[in-house]
């Protein structure tokens, strides 16, 4: 069974004009966007230009002697995964690898629905770490929030009696509901890069998931109880959104 196709954007490098127009065009069919490079030197002019969710690079072509291409992948574009392709593999090749952002080692002549599989994978790293990112930039400013009303609360312990504070609370809930789903959502796609581990019917049920409804339940009743001292439109959205989380069926 296909997995479903996240979309993201390839760099193909490799010397064989034919296999290069090969693979851009069945990769396209799937979905995803590619960029081909016929050599080590052009493919690092696109990845001193562009952004992308994968490299999948030949070995043995022009300006990728000694894998300089690849090494130079982790400064010209970090957290960049690689799939290399050769039809001469050899075991120092193979050991440089471990050492660079390679994912998958595949030898030519190359089975199609082999390297799809590895492609969706390599985005879906890549995608795990956009989201990591924003998940902590989420949870930073969270703990941000939490000092502002602390430093408020402290300078006009009155001012909580007037809902400035209950406003500020009920934001700061609203970051942390956030972070939650967040968190949840990164989960599904850590599971889609490998759909078959045997843990994660287990992990799926577990009592983290519950302790997540519960906190989403925690923030609507708190988002009701200060809706008429701290009025937004924004809030009364999140407040819905929440309430449809809560009640949708579970699968």
């Amino acid at each position: 069974m296909k997995p479903e196709t996240p979309a993201g954007r390839i760099l193909l490098a490799d010397d064989e004009e034919l296999l290069l127009a090969f693979l851009s065009e069945r990769l396209r069919r799937e979905g995803y966007a590619c960029d081909c490079a016929a050599d080590g030197a052009e493919a690092v002019r696109f990845l001193a230009t562009q952004t992308y969710d994968l490299l999948v690079s030949d070995i043995n072509m022009p300006g990728n002697e000694d894998l300089d291409l690849i090494r130079s992948v982790p400064r010209l574009n970090a957290g960049l995964p690689v799939i290399l392709m050769t039809g001469n593999p050899s075991m120092p090749t193979a050991i440089q690898s471990i050492g660079l952002p390679v994912i998958a080692y595949l030898i030519k002549p190359l089975v199609f629905e082999t390297l799809l599989r590895e492609v969706h994978r390599g985005v879906s790293f890549r995608k795990v770490a956009h989201r990591l990112d924003a998940v902590a930039e989420r949870l930073q400013g969270w703990v941000e929030d939490m000092g502002e009303v602390r430093r408020a609360f402290e300078a006009s312990p009155q001012a909580a009696s007037q809902g400035a504070m209950f406003g500020a609370l009920a934001l700061t809930i609203g970051n942390t509901a956030g972070a939650l789903l967040d968190l949840q959502e990164l989960f599904k796609l850590a599971v889609s890069i490998d759909p078959q581990h045997p843990d994660h019917c287990a992990v799926v049920n577990c009592p983290r998931l519950e302790a997540l409804e519960l906190a989403l339940t925690d923030g609507i009743r708190v988002l009701e109880n200060t809706k008429d001292a701290y009025r937004s439109k924004e809030l009364g959205a999140l407040r819905k959104r929440y309430e449809a989380l809560v009640r949708a069926p579970k699968n």
